[in-house]
C-alpha cells in the first residue's frame, strides 16, 4: 500500500475524482498514536495520514527510531505536521511528557487516541516471573488506562470543537479467548476490551468515543521474534485460521482508522474482531472450508 494509491490516500477525492462525503475524512484532526514506529502502530499512522489527518504524534522508546520513522512519515506526507516523541508510556514520566507534547503539538484538542503499544512475554503462569508481569500489565494496560485519563482534556476539547473525539484500544484476539500465549498477556488484553466498555459509558455525554479493536496474530516484529526458533507454529495457526491466512498489518489498521472518523460517531462500546473468522468459530468441522492445497491433498487421496 503506498502513498501514492489514489484509492486510499487521497483525503479529498477518490478515483472517480469526486470529493469524499466528509465523513470519511480526517482533514483537519489530529492524532496520538502509541508504539507508532514500527508494526500495526507504523500501518496505523500511515492509514491515518493517507486519509487526510492534518497532525500526527506518534511514540517509542527508542529516540533514533522515533526521528528515522518521523523524517521518512514527513517526506510521504509533507502537508501534516508530524511529531516523534521518544518516551516510555509504561512509566508515570514517561506519560507525562507524552501528554505535554500533545497538548503542545496539537493546541490541546486530540480528535484520536490509538493505544497501541503493548508486549508479551510468552510463558506458562508457572514460569512468569513477577518482573515479566508487572512489565506486561505497566506496558500493555495501564499505559492505556493512563494515557485516556491524561489526554481526557484534549479530547473533550476535539469533540467540542468537531463534535466528536475517539479513543481506540489496540486489544488481541488473547484478549477474547485463550490462544496459548500466556495468562499475563491475555489478561492485560481483556482488560483493555473492558475499559473501553466503561469509558465509552462514562464519556459518551462529552462526545468522546471509544472502542476496541482484536487483531488475531499478525507479522509484525514482535510475532516474528516470537516464532523464530519455531516457524511451523504458523501453519498450525492458519489452519485453524477460517480465513487460512494471517492479516496484514494495514488488514488491522483500516477498521482502526474507520473508528477514528466522523462516520463512524455513533459507534461506541463497540469490540471488533480482526481475526479472519476466529473468533466466531468453535470447531474446525468438516463444513469448514479447507485451504486450497487440503482441498487437493483431500482430492487426490480419495482418487
Amino acid at each position: 500500500m503506498s502513498a501514492t494509491d489514489p484509492t486510499i490516500s487521497a483525503p479529498s477525492g477518490n478515483s472517480t475524482g469526486r470529493p469524499l462525503p466528509a465523513g470519511w475524512t480526517l482533514a483537519g484532526r489530529n492524532f496520538l498514536v502509541t508504539g507508532g514506529t514500527k508494526g500495526i502502530g507504523l500501518a496505523i499512522a500511515r492509514s491515518l495520514l493517507e486519509h487526510g489527518a492534518s497532525r500526527l504524534v506518534i511514540c517509542s522508546r527508542n529516540a533514533d527510531e522515533c526521528l528515522e520513522v518521523q523524517t521518512r512519515l514527513m517526506g510521504d506526507f509533507p502537508d501534516a505536521s508530524i511529531y516523534g516523541v521518544p518516551c516510555d508510556v509504561s512509566t508515570a514520566e514517561g506519560r507525562a511528557r507524552l501528554v505535554r507534547e500533545v497538548e503542545a503539538h496539537c493546541l490541546n484538542e486530540l480528535d484520536g487516541l490509538c493505544n497501541n503499544v503493548g508486549v508479551n512475554v510468552r510463558k506458562t503462569m508457572s514460569d512468569q516471573t513477577e518482573e515479566e508481569y508487572g512489565l506486561m500489565m505497566r506496558t500493555n494496560l495501564d499505559s492505556a488506562y493512563f494515557l485516556c485519563k491524561g489526554m481526557m482534556q484534549a479530547l473533550k476539547n476535539a469533540a467540542a470543537v468537531r463534535d466528536s473525539a475517539s479513543v481506540v484500544n489496540v486489544s488481541s484476539a488473547a484478549g477474547v479467548g485463550s490462544t496459548g500465549t500466556g495468562a499475563v498477556y491475555g489478561m492485560s488484553k481483556a482488560a483493555m476490551i473492558h475499559m473501553s466498555r466503561i469509558l465509552a459509558c462514562e464519556w459518551a455525554g462529552i462526545g468522546v468515543r471509544v472502542n476496541s479493536v482484536a487483531p488475531w496474530m499478525t507479522m509484525t516484529p514482535m510475532l516474528q521474534d516470537a516464532v523464530k526458533d519455531d516457524p511451523g507454529q504458523l501453519k498450525r495457526v492458519k489452519e485453524w485460521t477460517p480465513m487460512h491466512r494471517l492479516p496484514t498489518v494495514e488488514e488491522v489498521a483500516g477498521p482502526i482508522t474507520y473508528l477514528m472518523m466522523p462516520s463512524s460517531r455513533y459507534v461506541t462500546g463497540q469490540l471488533i474482531s480482526v481475526d479472519g473468522g476466529l473468533s466466531a468459530q468453535a470447531y474446525d468441522g468438516p463444513c469448514v472450508t479447507p485451504p486450497i492445497e487440503y482441498s487437493v491433498t483431500r482430492s487426490s487421496k480419495k482418487a
